[in-house]
């Protein structure tokens, strides 16, 4: 059974505790369309990469195999920076963590949200698909994080966040892998997405009580 549409996300900057939220907000789909920069002209075709399976390719330098399937569509959405930047923002050694409504989670470090490289692009929240919404349960797998690769890379000119993207943008700790050693990008893509994550390294507020 599939995860019905997500409509709405909660941003929690998150204390260096792990538990202790210091700042949260809850925005909808809508809202976020109506108040923040949309993201995508609902025409153009963002793509993952999916497993090469080739053990003397792993990587796919060139970006030629495994992906044209791997379309995540023409989608619009809000970049994940704006949404974070709601709370406070994040800063330098911060992590963001994208969570979908059945708990699947990806974490970002601070870098590659808020100064992507070209080759990579924003990490955007997509709320729309070819013309399909959340808002409506037509974007079934939305919202989900996509993101928004430039052309820089790819011989034919398709906006590709491909393996060796990954490789070039992402620190190891990060990167996602399938069945053990084939590095496959589509699989940093969260479906659902109900709740984004800042963690700090800021200490909890510490209650002080009057015993008089």
């Amino acid at each position: 059974a599939c995860a019905a549409s997500t409509t709405e996300v909660t941003v929690q900057k998150i204390a260096a505790d792990g538990l202790t939220v210091l700042n949260e907000t809850t925005v909808s789909a809508t809202w976020m369309e109506a108040n923040l920069p949309v993201q995508g002209d609902g025409t153009t075709h963002y793509y993952g990469q999916g497993p090469t399976f080739n053990d003397s390719n792993l990587w796919d330098e060139t970006e030629t195999i495994n992906w044209e399937d791997k379309d995540m569509g023409a989608v619009r959405g809000t970049d994940i920076k704006d949404l974070c930047d709601l709370i406070g923002g994040a800063e330098t050694g911060d992590e963001i963590v994208l969570r979908a409504s059945d708990g699947f989670y990806k974490t970002f470090p601070y870098e590659n949200v808020y100064s992507p490289a070209a080759r990579q692009g924003p990490i955007v929240l997509a709320w729309e698909k070819d013309g399909d919404s959340v808002t409506d349960g037509a974007y079934a797998d939305g919202m989900r994080n996509v993101f928004f690769a430039d052309t820089s890379t790819n011989p034919n000119g398709s906006h590709i966040y491909g393996n060796w993207d990954m490789h070039e943008t992402l620190p190891e700790a990060y990167r996602h892998y399938f069945d053990g050693p084939y590095p496959a990008t589509t699989g940093l893509s969260v479906q659902t997405i109900n709740q984004i994550k800042i963690l700090t390294d800021e200490p909890a507020p510490v209650t002080i009580y009057d015993d008089a």
